[in-house]
């Protein structure tokens, strides 16, 4: 049976009031009993960028599903610390809460354009996402855990780096690192060996800018990597 015009608009009615009404009751679930947050004001705008950046990693096209239960969890942010660092990103439609549990969000469109623009090709781990007058706004911001030679802070030259020897203690130390730290480092890795084998400067310095990012909140599996990078004073 053919639907009337009327019918349609109904039935689109009725399934926005549905989804409106799941949209509710899952935000409501969400906010139950919030612990009180853990994370200083001053932290929250790096971490912006760092949980950003993480699900776009994970989601690697805009639109899929991915859980960041497990992240969250490893950095010890509880419910309200999430909340609250990711509130900038859902305001802006950069992501999008997925599904019924917590911890599930999507990349949009208008997201995915801003990491590749502003991550993939910077290696913007220390980055923050702010409220404009005209809209938003993703900042580099300076990392004492970068390299000196991308721009990033007051490690190593890229030029002083054993390239090689850095890119086994990072396939070495994924051994033992977490599951989403050493899918890192080995992407790190191969990146770092595929630059240099290209003798790309730029790309190698952006590499190692990302492994300085992951070396700053990673756990302490990576000793042999950090032998190579120290932190800078």
């Amino acid at each position: 049976m053919e639907l009337t015009p009327v019918q349609v608009v109904v039935i689109a009615l009725l399934c926005w009031s549905v989804y409106a009404l799941f949209v509710r009751t899952r935000s409501a679930v969400h906010r139950w009993r919030l612990p009180k947050l853990s994370l200083a004001p001053s932290q929250l705008e790096m971490y912006q960028g760092q949980a950003f950046r993480e699900i776009c990693r994970r989601a690697a096209n805009p639109g899929l599903h991915v859980v960041m239960t497990d992240y969250f969890a490893e950095r010890g942010w509880n419910r309200a610390d999430v909340m609250r660092i990711l509130a900038e990103p859902l305001k802006h439609k950069l992501i999008k809460i997925k599904g019924w549990r917590f911890g599930g969000y999507s990349v949009t469109r208008k997201g995915w354009a801003e990491y590749e623009k502003k991550f993939i090709w910077t290696g913007g781990e220390g980055v923050h996402i702010s409220s404009t007058s005209g809209g938003f706004v993703v900042a580099n911001v300076n990392s004492p855990h970068a390299v000196a030679h991308g721009g990033y802070g007051n490690r190593a030259n890229a030029s002083d780096i054993p390239h090689q020897r850095l890119v086994d203690a990072l396939r070495t130390d994924a051994d033992t690192a977490t599951p989403n730290e050493a899918a890192r480092a080995q992407e790190y890795a191969d990146d770092l060996a595929s630059a240099v084998d290209a003798q790309d400067a730029d790309r190698t310095a952006r590499i190692l800018g990302r492994i300085n990012a992951l070396l700053s909140t990673a756990t302490a599996a990576f000793t042999l990597t950090r032998e190579l990078l120290p932190p800078g004073p």
